[in-house]
């Protein structure tokens, strides 16, 4: 019994140093947490626009309709913003799950993540265009596109963290949860990829489709097991 002791004595004074020596390793990238703020506000703003594309149309008569006629009037315009809110709260979710494996950043990885901003910026130009052009199907395209190019950067942002172990929280990542991100990072693309094939059958049916993303996102077991809180780590 208290060779027992001994060694889990020894085993907690173990840790402790570790942790204590992986606190005082020197910075050797950016601030992740400066990159996360960045994104985090361009996504806010991004959604917050979004809102102004629900117009109230210039030949309302206020004193000649009542609020559900309105409301039926501008439900695509509604549905159209709750659409893309929805998505572009998918991917910051996937963004947020991925960086947080991520104790600094590089250059490479900075640019990488501002590419992965841009197609996201043009969404409430799109939306508004899908709302326009709602019987143009060449609209849709352009609308899926920019879901897809993001979340085929994202894929390479956590390919690119997960080959250079030293801006990791973890080097050893278990390969189950690298192998878990990338399917599921992927699910984006792929169903918007679909939902664009869709559209060209039943527009509505390819906002439904698009509308399905977010869904794959809700939770992700395996990858959040894995989580090192950086308060644990730097304690």
């Amino acid at each position: 019994e208290a060779q027992a002791r001994a060694s889990l004595k020894c085993n907690l004074i173990a840790d402790e140093v570790e942790m204590v020596e992986k606190s005082s390793r020197p910075v050797l990238g950016f601030s992740v947490n400066r990159l996360n703020g960045f994104t985090d506000g361009v996504l806010a703003i991004v959604i917050t626009l979004l809102v102004f594309g629900i117009d109230i149309p210039e030949d309302h008569k206020f004193s000649e309709q009542g609020l559900v006629a309105f409301l039926l009037r501008i439900g695509r315009d509604v549905m159209m913003y709750a659409a893309s809110f929805w998505l572009i709260g998918a991917y910051w979710v996937q963004h947020h799950a991925v960086f947080h494996f991520l104790r600094y950043c590089n250059r490479s990885l900075i640019w990488l993540n501002i590419l992965f901003i841009f197609p996201l910026t043009l969404v409430p130009f799109l939306t508004k265009l899908k709302v326009v052009y709602r019987s143009d199907v060449i609209v849709v395209p352009l609308f899926g596109i920019a879901f897809i190019l993001s979340g085929l950067i994202l894929l390479g942002i956590w390919r690119y963290a997960v080959s250079h172990p030293e801006l990791m929280w973890h080097p050893n990542i278990d390969p189950s949860v690298v192998r878990s991100m990338h399917q599921r990072i992927m699910i984006g693309p792929l169903i918007s990829l679909v939902a664009v094939g869709l559209s060209f059958l039943n527009l509505n049916l390819g906002t439904i489709a698009f509308c399905t993303m977010p869904l794959f996102y809700l939770s992700h077991r395996s990858a959040d097991s894995k989580w090192e809180k950086p308060e644990e780590s730097s304690a």
